[in-house]
Parts: C-alpha cells; sequence; structure tokens
C-alpha cells in the first residue's frame, strides 16, 4: 500500500508530497487544483513506469494531434512536463517510501540522423526531436531496447522536437510497448464519464471467473433493492446499426426486477445505477491493487452517498484494494463524515486530503477529523 507519494515537474506540480495515505483515500479541491493529475500520476507510478499508462492518459484528455496523412492522432507527451513543454534536460519523476520503485521520464536530444528522421518525415509523423526515455520497474536501457523481437521492458520512445509521439503504425505495438503488460497489481481508473459498456463486459467476465457475481448485485441493490440480476448482452450476427456497423460482442446490458418476468436496459434505470456498476465491478477487478476513480460522486444522489462510502471502504478492507479518488463536492465529503460516524470501525481506514497548487504538500485529514470538520460544518474542499 502506498503510504505517500512525491511528485516532481509533472504537470502543473513543480514539487508537491501526498502523506499520510491510508486504505481509500478522498483527493478534494478546487476546480483546475490537479487532483485528477494526481491520480494519473499514482496510476503511472503503481504501474512501473508502463509507457501505456502515458498513451491513454493523453487519450483521455484529448491530448492528440492529428495525422496530416491520415486519420489518426498522434499522442503529445509534452503536456506531462511541468510547463506544457519539453526542451533538452526536461524531466518528471513519481516515488514514494513503501520500496516500490520510483519511476521518471526524461528527453535525451536526437543527435544527427539518429532515428531515421526522413523516414518519420515521409510517414507524415514529423521530424524526431528527442528520446522519450522511462526509467521504472520494467525499464531497460537503450542499448537492450535495440535488439529485435518483442521486448517485455520500457524501451525508449521517439517524440517530435515539440514532444508529439512517433510511432510508426506499420510496425506491431509491442515493438514501442512490449508484447505484454508488464507484471504488477492489478490497476483500474475510472473516468468522470464512466465505463463503457465493452470495458464493463471486459471486467465483467472477470467478475464470472471468480464467481463473485452476487458481490455485484449486494452493491447494486443499494440503489434498487429490487434488482435481482444484471446480464451481458452479447449481441447477434448480422445485426446492424443505422450507420451500418455491426453491434459487437456485450452491445447491452439487461437488469431484471423481483415481480417483473421482464429484463429492461441498464440505461433506461438513470446514470446512477450504471455508475454503481461500474464501481462494483471495478473494485472487484482491482482486488488487491489499485482502484483511481475520478470524480467518485457523479451521477449518485446525495442521499446515498454514505452507502455509498460503505461499498468502497468495506471492499477495499476486504479485497486488499487501495482507492484514491477525487471530488469537489461537500455532498461527497459529507457522506464519509456520515460513514466514519455510522462505522467508527471504518475510520482508520479512511483519510481526505485537500489540494492546492499553492502548496507543496496535501493537507491531510483522518477519518476522525474528517467526522469533526462534517459535525462543525467546517469547509475542507
Amino acid at each position: 500500500m502506498l503510504t505517500d507519494v512525491r511528485i516532481e515537474n509533472y504537470r502543473g506540480f513543480q514539487r508537491f508530497e501526498l502523506q499520510g495515505l491510508t486504505k481509500v483515500n478522498l483527493i478534494v479541491g478546487k476546480n483546475n487544483c490537479g487532483k485528477s493529475a494526481l491520480l494519473e500520476g499514482i496510476e503511472l507510478l503503481a504501474s512501473g513506469g508502463d509507457p501505456r499508462i502515458l498513451v491513454r492518459v493523453a487519450s483521455r484528455r484529448g491530448e492528440v494531434v492529428p495525422n496530416s496523412r491520415d486519420e489518426s492522432v498522434s499522442h503529445s507527451m509534452s503536456h506531462f512536463f511541468h510547463g506544457h513543454e519539453i526542451e533538452p534536460g526536461s524531466y518528471f519523476a513519481l516515488r514514494c517510501e513503501n520500496g516500490m520503485a520510483p519511476v521518471k521520464v526524461w528527453v535525451d536530444p536526437v543527435e544527427g540522423d539518429e532515428g531515421q528522421p526522413a523516414l518519420f518525415e515521409d510517414l507524415g509523423l514529423g521530424h524526431p526531436g528527442y528520446l522519450l526515455q522511462i526509467e521504472g520497474q520494467h525499464s531497460t536501457s537503450k542499448a537492450e531496447s535495440s535488439k529485435s523481437g518483442p521486448s517485455k521492458s520500457v524501451p525508449p520512445l521517439m517524440v517530435s522536437a515539440d514532444g508529439v509521439l512517433l510511432i510508426d503504425r506499420r510496425f506491431p505495438p509491442w515493438r514501442y510497448f512490449g508484447d505484454t503488460r508488464p507484471p504488477g497489481p492489478p490497476l483500474v481508473f475510472i473516468e468522470p464519464d464512466s465505463l463503457g459498456t465493452e470495458s464493463l463486459g471486459g471486467m465483467w467476465n472477470k467478475v464470472l471467473q471468480d464467481k463473485r457475481e452476487g458481490e455485484i448485485r449486494k452493491a447494486m441493490q443499494i440503489l434498487e433493492p429490487k434488482l435481482e440480476d444484471i446480464v451481458f448482452q452479447t449481441g447477434e450476427p448480422g445485426y446492424w446499426r443505422p450507420s451500418g456497423r455491426s453491434y459487437g460482442a456485450r452491445s447491452g446490458i439487461l437488469a431484471s426486477f423481483t415481480g417483473d418476468k421482464r429484463r429492461v436496459p441498464l440505461g433506461s434505470l438513470g446514470d446512477g445505477m450504471r455508475r454503481m456498476l461500474a464501481l462494483s465491478v471495478s473494485l472487484t477487478n482491482a482486488q488487491g491493487g489499485y482502484l483511481l476513480h475520478d470524480e467518485i460522486d457523479t451521477g449518485f444522489h446525495y442521499s446515498i452517498m454514505a452507502k455509498m462510502w460503505e461499498l468502497v471502504v468495506r471492499t477495499a478492507i476486504v479485497s486488499g484494494t487501495q482507492v484514491f479518488a477525487t471530488t469537489h463536492s461537500a455532498d461527497c465529503v459529507r457522506g464519509l463524515g456520515v460513514l466514519c460516524h455510522q462505522f467508527p470501525e471504518l475510520r482508520d481506514a479512511v483519510s481526505a486530503h485537500k489540494i492546492d497548487q499553492s502548496l507543496d504538500r496535501s493537507i491531510p485529514f483522518t477519518g476522525a477529523e474528517v467526522l469533526n470538520a462534517v459535525e462543525q460544518n467546517i469547509e475542507i474542499r
């Protein structure tokens, strides 16, 4: 379990430290103070420096550049660095004190014809400017990365002078990112707009393999006590959308209820049900690892916040999962305080952390302090 996280030159933070971490951590603060950036930094640190995390984060944030030759996009790496620019000597670092290997990302200028500049220009990818180096649990040296065949480590990546990732799409992805996900604990990231049906369906398969669908049903019953089951549709061959594209596997999610023989689409029941499904399935898939949930309160009515937190905290304790969540909602903080009031035995497992970019470290609140703040109507966001 992470007990603290220190970052340097990462996005909006020149230096910052997150202290006093517990099993379940709620990160609070104003808009644009860096809450989501902290989640992304923890995701990269916990992955051991997996470069696919950088690509995934850039995609989530829309930090992409359209390719001039086709309809594809290239991902910009410059925004990960403090100041949104890359220059010789640029780097950012993520580390902790619990034995996990630190992650450092930096750039080395490309020398001479290194990186075959004419090839990249012919492909409309731009002129190579830097090698993006990643040092972490799964890093490899430049010499090792030049060997032929797939690599399970992290080779240097080529970027343009303005930090755009240069990837020749004629080659398989393992040439750049390795052939498999680096070994390590499970890592699940939930965005504010929740998980898509396909992503949920993939994680649902894990739920079925572990025979834990009963736990999911119990979690969903927090919102709808009459819920009987949840099923994922596989789709039917030859069934087409009006656009002409087929509904693929896991094309829909259906729910059934006590006293009703029909199953109805989950989407017709409101966003709260889908959010609870995403949360409960993600907790199950993150067992023994990390769940990172941006804006955890989205889609939930204030009246069930305490129940939502009870689900998260109890599941995290039993499954050995560390949870990091963000919010700027007073109702979400209040719900955590209500949980600490109702279940004193859970207080030590939770904490809140106030973020402000004018400070070089977070302001931590224990579960007992969160309860006191809520009871005294003290603002901690």
